[in-house]
C-alpha cells in the first residue's frame, strides 16, 4: 500500500460524511497504518483534523434483559464461521484506539457481498444468575440458529437447544454441593431482580435439552428483523441509507418516535444511547447492505464513551479487539458492556454484559450475559432440521 493510498483511505474513514467505498489490501493493513499515522505528531499530518463531536457521555438505557432474544445479523454469499485473525506486528506494537478499530472494521465490512436465499445467524448465548436463594451463581447456555428466507417460497426457521445449567465457578460448585447438588431450580415470581439480568419463569435444568426447530410464521413472514422497536420488511431494510450522515439522520428520526420513559435518564441522554445500540444492531442484526453496516461503524467511531480495552478472548475462546462502555440500567446501577470485534473482517465476535451482585453471604459476584456469533451471513444452503419440530 503506497502512501497516497494510505492517506486517501485514512482521510475517507476519518470523515463520517463521506460515502465513497475504499479499496484496500485489507483492514489489518489499514488498521496498522492508521495506528502508525496516529502516532505521528499533529504538525506532520497532511490530513483534515478530527471534527469535535459534541454530545453527552453515553450512559445507558435500561438493557433488554431477555436471555433468548437474539436478532439476525449480516455477512456474505456463503455463511462465514466467525474466527479470530492473526494479530499484525504493528497492532501488537501499538494498541489501537476504539476509533481506529471501528474505522478499520468499517473498511473491511464494506467489501462483504449481500446476496443469498437465507440470512442465517448461529449464536451461543451464555447467561449467569444466582440460584433462587442467592447462595451461588449458575451459568446456562443455549444455541440458536435463525434462518430468514429472502425468497417468499422458502420457510423461516429457528433452531434452538438448551445446553444445560451448571455452577459458574469452583466456589459456586462448592456452595451448590453444600445445598444438596440440585439438578433443577424453580424461581419464585416475587424474587427480587437486583442486578440480575432476568429471572426465569420456567424451572432451570442441569441437563441439556433436545435440539428443536420452530417454523416462524405470522408476523415473521416477510420480516427481516427489528430496528428501533419496529419490524422491518426486506424492502424497508434495502431502503436504509448507506451514507453515514444520512444514516445518522434516519436513525435519529426513528429514535425520536420512541418514548424512553422509565430509564431514569435525561431524554436526550437516553436517545444518544439508543443510537449507539441501534448501530450495534445494524452491525450484528439486520441484513442491511455492507455500506449501511460500514456507516454504522463510522457513527460508533464518532461517539464518546466507547474505549478500547485491548485484545480479549471471547466466551468461545476466540481473540478479538475489545471495545467497552457502560449502560445505566437503573438510576445509579450500571452494566459494563464489551464488544469483541475482528477488525480484519468487520465482524462482531461477541457482546458481553457484566453486572455485579451480592449473594446471601455478602460475597460480591459477577454476572455475565453474552452472545457469541458462531456464523453470520447469506447462504444458499438449507437448514439441517432436527427430527423434533414445532
Amino acid at each position: 500500500m503506497n502512501n497516497d493510498q494510505i492517506f486517501k483511505d485514512r482521510a475517507r474513514v476519518l470523515d463520517e460524511d463521506l460515502a465513497g467505498r475504499a479499496s484496500t489490501a485489507g483492514a489489518d493493513a489499514l488498521l496498522a497504518e492508521i495506528v502508525a499515522l496516529e502516532r505521528v505528531p499533529a504538525r506532520r499530518r497532511l490530513l483534515p483534523s478530527r471534527r469535535k463531536m459534541a454530545g453527552r457521555a453515553l450512559l445507558g438505557l435500561a438493557a433488554a434483559a431477555a436471555v433468548a432474544v437474539i436478532g439476525p445479523a449480516m455477512q456474505s454469499d456463503s455463511t462465514i464461521s466467525v474466527a479470530p485473525q492473526p494479530s499484525t506486528s504493528a497492532s501488537a506494537a501499538a494498541e489501537p484506539t476504539a476509533r481506529q478499530i471501528l474505522l478499520a472494521a468499517a473498511v473491511a465490512v464494506e467489501k462483504a457481498p449481500a446476496s443469498g436465499d437465507y440470512w442465517r445467524t448461529a449464536i451461543v448465548a451464555r447467561w449467569m444468575l444466582t440460584d433462587p436463594t442467592r447462595s451461588y451463581v449458575l451459568e446456562g447456555r443455549r444455541s440458536l440458529e435463525t434462518w430468514l428466507a429472502k425468497r417468499p417460497d422458502l420457510q423461516y426457521w429457528r433452531i434452538r437447544q438448551d445446553l444445560g445449567v451448571k455452577p459458574a465457578t469452583p466456589q459456586d460448585e462448592a456452595a451448590w454441593r453444600a445445598a444438596g447438588a440440585p439438578t433443577s431450580w424453580r424461581y419464585p415470581k416475587d424474587m427480587k431482580t437486583d442486578q440480575l439480568f432476568s429471572v426465569p419463569f420456567k424451572p432451570l435444568r442441569a441437563a441439556a435439552g433436545e435440539r428443536t426447530a420452530e417454523r416462524l410464521h405470522g408476523t415473521w413472514k416477510g420480516s427481516a428483523g427489528d430496528l428501533a422497536g419496529d419490524s422491518m420488511t426486506w424492502k424497508e431494510v434495502r431502503a436504509i441509507p448507506g451514507e453515514p450522515g444520512k444514516l445518522r439522520s434516519y436513525l435519529e428520526e426513528r429514535i425520536g418516535r420512541l418514548e424512553p420513559a422509565g430509564s431514569g435518564m435525561d431524554v436526550e441522554e437516553a436517545r444518544a444511547h439508543i443510537l449507539l445500540r441501534e448501530c450495534v444492531g445494524l452491525i450484528s442484526g439486520l441484513p442491511a447492505s455492507p455500506e449501511v453496516r460500514a456507516s454504522a461503524y463510522r457513527i460508533l467511531a464518532s461517539l464518546p464513551g466507547i474505549r478500547a480495552e485491548g485484545e480479549m478472548t471471547d466466551p468461545l475462546g476466540r481473540r478479538g479487539q475489545t471495545l467497552g462502555y457502560q449502560e445505566e440500567t437503573e438510576p445509579g446501577l450500571f452494566t459494563r458492556v464489551q464488544l469483541v470485534v475482528d477488525p480484519s473482517t468487520g465482524l462482531l465476535l461477541a457482546e458481553v454484559r457484566t453486572n455485579t451482585t451480592e449473594l446471601a453471604n455478602g460475597r460480591q459476584a459477577e454476572l455475565r450475559l453474552s452472545t457469541s456469533f458462531q456464523a453470520i451471513g447469506w447462504t444458499d444452503d438449507r437448514p439441517e432440521l432436527p427430527t423434533h419440530r414445532n
